[in-house]
């Protein structure tokens, strides 16, 4: 495994049990690079990718800009006009989580067994939660989830039906919450982290308006839209 003593003398890893709060303290917690996760909100300024140590990354998008879209996210908006996306106050119910347990089967080890691994049980904690479930033909493919700050939402989770992956569900759904929390009146959209290297999560930046955090100073500084990770172009 790759590692340094200057990189270990910065590491971040921090865990708050979650409880009810105010929306202006959850946006402060989003700021400083915290995210849900289940009962907990947590930080963590490393990550464990391909059996190395690197950096992670945490991730937003200004919606108080012009809400430029890339083409190749217009043409995914068209081809999907078609399905019906319900919006609704999070509800966890058996087809869910007979839909989350579909999705997780993808993964080769240590699959979560149920929804609330990532979702608290209670809606409403630790501020209320909206949940986007699209259909096609009356089938249900894909939930996402989010919650709603005063100025900010975090993209909580998603999970769908590897079957309608030609919808690409997940990334679909993000511009779906985006959207939706540019109509609520919110400056920005907390969609995770990524890596410092090449990783799976190098899709997240492939947005206009993207910010990342620094963690040695709490700044957030504009990260331009990328559609493939260069690591030698990420300072800190």
């Amino acid at each position: 495994m790759r590692t340094h003593r200057v990189f270990l003398e910065g590491i971040i890893d921090e865990r708050l049990n979650i409880q009810p709060m105010s929306l202006a303290h959850f946006d402060d917690l989003l700021d400083k690079g915290w995210r849900l996760l289940g009962f907990s909100m947590v930080r963590h300024s490393y990550g464990i990718n391909r059996e190395e140590l690197c950096r992670t990354l945490p991730l937003r998008i200004r919606l108080d800009y012009p809400p430029l879209l890339s083409r190749s996210q217009r043409k995914l908006l068209r081809r999907n006009a078609h399905l019906e996306v319900r919006t609704s106050a999070i509800n966890l119910t058996e087809e869910k989580q007979a839909l989350f347990l579909k999705h997780t089967r993808r993964f080769s080890a240590a699959a979560p067994e149920s929804i609330l691994s990532f979702l608290h049980p209670d809606p409403t904690i630790p501020v209320p939660g909206i949940e986007l479930c699209v259909y096609d033909q009356g089938r249900l493919f894909a939930c996402s989830y989010m919650h709603l700050g005063h100025k900010a939402v975090s993209a909580t989770y998603c999970f769908f039906d590897p079957d309608f992956g030609h919808y690409r569900p997940g990334y679909y759904t993000m511009l779906l919450e985006m959207d939706l929390a540019r109509r609520l009146g919110k400056k920005y959209y907390y969609h995770g982290y990524c890596y410092d290297v090449p990783s799976q999560f190098d899709y997240k930046l492939n947005f206009y308006n993207l910010e990342r955090m620094i963690w040695k100073t709490g700044e957030w500084v504009p990260q331009p839209r990328i559609s493939k990770h260069v690591l030698g172009d990420l300072l800190f």
